[in-house]
């Protein structure tokens, strides 16, 4: 809870850091799941598509890619606006790419789509929905701010610990899936899964003092004192570069 309990309700302040790290830790842990499947999907429908061992490389990669390039832009746009815009935007847009792989899947099963189109458009979604990896970075920055310095290794090692334990776990119950469910079922699965995830963290993911003080209109000089009075240590600078 805030150290200032009365303030914070005064200025109507929502969550506290065990709730920021909660809400941080399934952002990232779903987003990182939504990209689970896809090695193996490439790899199931690369006979159907006839693809080399090349596209096959690039259809894999894409996904992973788009999360690693797009964590610096999504990461630094967290000291501008706070995490929670930008997680649930990214969320949402590997909601999407999920949404899009399950009818492009189908499409290719039911061979009413193939070769190049069937190619391209897996390669497009699989981007889309490669954007769920770059939650981490955004997480780190949305976490971060919600600890104060001597508490920042725990938290992050928390975030990080549990969240990267997605790959590993879905990869562990991804055979049951698709005996039981079929590619097409378990990618449904998933993305329902995502949803889930997603509308969890839109309940609980509220951001840190200070970014809902300025949300709220007050002065940068009087929020940064009353974020202060509440127990945040981390402040922006301003600047994206550092903080």
């Amino acid at each position: 809870m805030p150290e200032n309990r009365e303030l914070a309700r005064e200025l109507g302040i929502r969550g506290n850091p065990g709730m920021g790290l909660v809400a941080g830790t399934i952002a990232f842990f779903a987003g990182f799941a939504a990209v689970a499947l896809f090695g193996v999907t490439v790899h199931s429908v690369a006979p159907l598509l006839h693809l080399s061992i090349v596209e096959v490389g690039w259809l894999v990669a894409i996904p992973l890619v788009t999360g690693a390039l797009l964590r610096i832009p999504f990461g630094a746009l967290v000291d501008a606006v706070g995490g929670r815009r930008i997680i649930l935007t990214q969320l949402a847009i590997a909601l999407i790419g999920m949404v899009g792989l399950i009818i492009i899947l189908h499409s290719i099963v039911s061979r009413s789509l193939t070769g190049l189109m069937g190619y391209t458009l897996l390669m497009l979604f699989g981007a889309i929905a490669g954007t769920g990896i770059s939650t981490f970075a955004s997480g780190i920055a949305y976490v971060s701010y919600w600890f104060p310095q001597r508490r920042q290794g725990y938290a992050l090692g928390a975030f990080a610990g549990f969240g990267n334990a997605a790959p590993g776990i879905f990869t562990a119950i991804l055979p049951f899936a698709l005996a039981s469910l079929g590619l097409v079922g378990a990618y449904t699965a998933w993305a329902t899964f995502l949803a889930i995830m997603t509308l969890i963290f839109f309940l609980i993911g509220y951001d840190a003092y200070y970014f809902q003080l300025m949300r709220r209109g007050f002065t940068r000089d009087n929020a940064i004192e009353r974020a202060k009075a509440l127990g945040e240590e981390l402040i922006p600078t301003g600047s994206t570069t550092k903080v």
